[in-house]
């Protein structure tokens, strides 16, 4: 019996090894799995954004995230998906409280979702005008 214990342990400890936050071109990605710990905790990670206590809801605070992550310059398109396919759900729970998002181009992409919204509101009003 305690060479079976020894060998599910095994087992668990080869599927933990399996786990990384800087996956290599040559890795086989089956999935992506949201996780929140100190930002030092987390500075070799491929994909991060730092999490400060503020006013952002954690619903809205998960689709900044993922948008964040899914424009930036070297994202692969098999992470892409990955990020995508992560439950809402899951990335929520991964949360603590309301929170202010903070990375690398995320003022870069609020401005262009701010002209992009001006520009649908302007051409709505340029339609309703005729």
């Amino acid at each position: 019996m305690p060479y079976e214990e020894g060998d599910a342990a095994a087992a668990a400890l080869k599927e933990l090894d399996s786990l990384t936050g800087c996956p290599r071109p040559d890795d086989v990605l089956m999935y992506a799995v949201p996780v929140c710990g100190p930002y030092a905790a987390l500075a070799n990670y491929k994909y991060k954004v730092k999490l400060t206590p503020g006013t952002l809801k954690k619903g809205k605070a998960v689709k900044q995230a993922v948008d964040v992550l899914v424009r930036g310059q070297d994202v692969v398109a098999r992470e892409r998906e990955l990020i995508r396919a992560c439950p809402d759900a899951d990335m929520v729970n991964a949360m603590v409280g309301t929170v202010k998002i903070s990375a690398a181009g995320l003022q870069q992409i609020k401005q262009a979702s701010k002209k992009a919204k001006k520009a649908a509101a302007q051409s709505k009003a340029g339609d309703l005008r005729q």
